[in-house]
């Protein structure tokens, strides 16, 4: 389900009913008796320690919320900050651009040297993610993780695990093994990290450097 976003929030007591206008479908999305608030902290403040919450780092590309777990999260930074590391990690690191714009058809990010920038990591990969704003960190029961609709096809249950509620509309969270792994296409990798410059992310915007 691809393209922008729309949606309300109607509360009726604890019940929090959500719809959401995905490529012209209607999603809908309920939370039960669960209650819809979630605990936003800044960027880079450290959460309480509780092992029944989930944590997730809420992001827009275009008007899609999107929710990255936590434990890939490597680093949020900028394309300006990225290119000015100096940082050559480790040897057997397999470092790698992806382009979940192109990938899930959403609206463009204009490239700027202060646009944000994801970094994820698990297991000796790691990859950059463009995006258009960086909203923070929330925390979540998971019984606020809902279930995907129906209306998702095959392929996007590949590419998302669920959804949050969140500013009066949905988050998906993104499956970050897709995300780091299954559909690479012809990317770049090495035996240690190349820091990406503000030049590799244009190219890759443009097509001229192939990302997945």
């Amino acid at each position: 389900m691809n393209g922008g976003q729309d949606g309300r929030l109607f509360p009726e007591g604890n019940l929090a009913e959500i719809f959401v206008l995905i490529d012209g479908t209607r999603v809908v999305a309920e939370n039960g008796d669960e209650s819809a608030d979630m605990s936003i902290q800044e960027q880079g403040a450290s959460a309480p320690a509780t092992s029944s919450l989930r944590h997730f780092i809420i992001v827009t590309i275009g008007r899609r919320y999107l929710a990255f777990e936590a434990g890939f999260t490597k680093a949020l930074l900028t394309v300006q900050e990225l290119e000015r590391s100096e940082n050559p990690g480790r040897r057997g690191v397999v470092d790698r651009t992806v382009d979940l714009i192109m990938q899930l058809n959403l609206t463009d990010v204009p490239i700027r040297p202060e646009t944000p920038v994801v970094m994820l990591a698990d297991q000796g990969i790691q990859c950059t993610i463009r995006v258009s704003h960086i909203h923070g960190r929330v925390e979540v029961q998971p019984s606020q993780i809902l279930p995907l609709p129906a209306q998702f096809s095959n392929v996007e249950r590949q590419w998302y695990r669920g959804m949050i509620l969140f500013e009066k509309s949905i988050a998906l969270i993104l499956n970050p093994t897709w995300v780091l792994g299954e559909h690479v296409g012809s990317d770049v990798a090495h035996d240690q990290r190349t820091p990406l410059s503000f030049m590799d992310v244009q190219d890759s915007a443009t097509g001229e450097r192939r990302a997945c």
